[in-house]
């Protein structure tokens, strides 16, 4: 059985697709002040994972006491047909 993982989420306020994340039993690093970086949500891994966070990564980054830096980007795509009025 994997054992869970709670990280904190922080969202970047210029960059809407710029997070990092903080595991629970770290300390939270002194430039997540809320200002340029905010508190987004708590996530508990591996069951809810947020769109672009690899999970063998953060587990790298944050075994060594840092912080995972990650992005999360979007694709949408659609077939005309779909797009078209009714």
């Amino acid at each position: 059985m994997c054992a869970r993982k709670v990280y904190y989420i922080f969202s970047n306020v210029d960059d809407p697709t710029a997070f990092c994340a903080v595991r629970q039993d770290q300390p939270i690093p002194s430039f997540l002040d809320g200002l340029r970086w905010q508190f987004a949500r708590t996530i508990q891994v591996p069951l809810d994972k947020p769109l672009g966070f690899d999970l063998d990564d953060a587990e790298s980054a944050t075994r060594r006491g840092s912080i995972y830096f990650f992005h999360r980007e979007f694709t949408f795509v659609a077939g005309w047909r779909e797009l078209e009025a009714a």
